[in-house]
């Protein structure tokens, strides 16, 4: 492969990346924590909802409400982050020639 075809084919596969990582970004990822909170972010990290299932935890304990949002919040953007890190490896695992896109 001479380097006119490298550098074709990196650009493809950058085309390719940024197409599927802006289907990501759009990609809804939801979350509950202990049956209480749940929270729904988009991959960009956009929250998009936040719902409160155990509706007695908002009188009974604030506190808890706060540290079950947190969790819940932190739970999606692990699962967005999981997702960004396995697309990152599709890319690097198809890129046999070592160069960086």
């Amino acid at each position: 492969m001479n380097m006119q075809q490298m550098v074709q084919a990196m650009q493809k596969m950058q085309r390719q990346y940024e197409k599927e990582h802006k289907v990501l970004e759009e990609t809804e990822f939801e979350y509950t924590a202990n049956g209480a909170v749940k929270i729904v972010l988009k991959g960009n990290l956009e929250m998009v909802s936040l719902e409160f299932i155990d509706q007695e935890l908002l009188k009974d304990d604030p506190e808890m409400v706060s540290d079950m949002i947190k969790l819940a919040y932190n739970g999606a953007r692990d699962q967005i982050n999981d997702a960004e890190d396995a697309l990152a490896a599709k890319f690097q695992q198809n890129n046999k020639g070592g160069m960086m896109f």
